[in-house]
């Protein structure tokens, strides 16, 4: 986890306001720790949940929670599940049924100040859970992913998220990574369907 930034309350209720016209509610928390706590909170047990490859779930702890519970059969973790699986379509089924789970969780590569959230995704996996799979989906965003434009948006994912997360794919062992597909969420259709908690820490790529 890298150092904590500094971000004014004013901003940070301007960036709510925003995400609430495009009908996406935020909260803020200070810590990575924190933002584990909520998410603790929110997560029921026996429920079914996958992730995104995210560095920033992995950072605050919430994955490593999740795999825990899973192996303790306390609930379904689907990514988890992939992880054991050696035939490749059974691996790609398994993925496909997780872009429905009742909880998809993740972040974004970039988050404009006016509201804009901005996925890449290599095979799609996590943008398919994102844009209408799952029931209920929920970003943890370190406030180092807000940018002021969706230019500014799309060089953060260009310059920055696609050099960390190549770099992170290579250290254990994979091909690199790319950026595949591109959304951009102006706006929900469903109220409370898309949570987003907003860390006062620099977290992911």
């Amino acid at each position: 986890m890298r150092l904590a930034q500094t971000m004014d309350r004013e901003k940070i209720e301007q960036l709510r306001e925003a995400l609430s016209e495009r009908q996406i509610a935020m909260e803020y928390v200070p810590t990575g720790a924190e933002a584990l706590a909520r998410l603790q909170e929110l997560i029921p047990m026996a429920t079914e949940v996958m992730t995104g490859s995210s560095t920033t779930l992995d950072q605050i702890g919430f994955t490593g929670w999740l795999k825990e519970l899973h192996e303790a059969g306390k609930l379904r973790y689907f990514r988890a599940e992939v992880q054991t699986i050696g035939d490749a379509g059974a691996r790609t089924s398994n993925r496909r049924q997780a872009t429905l789970a009742p909880y998809f969780l993740g972040s974004v590569n970039a988050l404009t100040e006016d509201g804009l959230a901005v996925c890449s995704d290599a095979s799609g996996t996590r943008i398919g859970g994102y844009v209408f799979g799952a029931l209920q989906v929920i970003w943890v965003v370190g406030i180092n992913k807000i940018v002021p434009t969706l230019d500014d948006a799309f060089r953060r994912i260009w310059e920055v998220a696609l050099p960390g997360e190549d770099a992170r794919i290579k250290s254990i062992g994979g091909h690199g990574s790319e950026v595949g597909k591109l959304v951009v969420f102006y706006r929900e259709s469903e109220p409370n369907r898309i949570r987003l908690i907003l860390v006062g820490e620099s977290l992911g790529f």
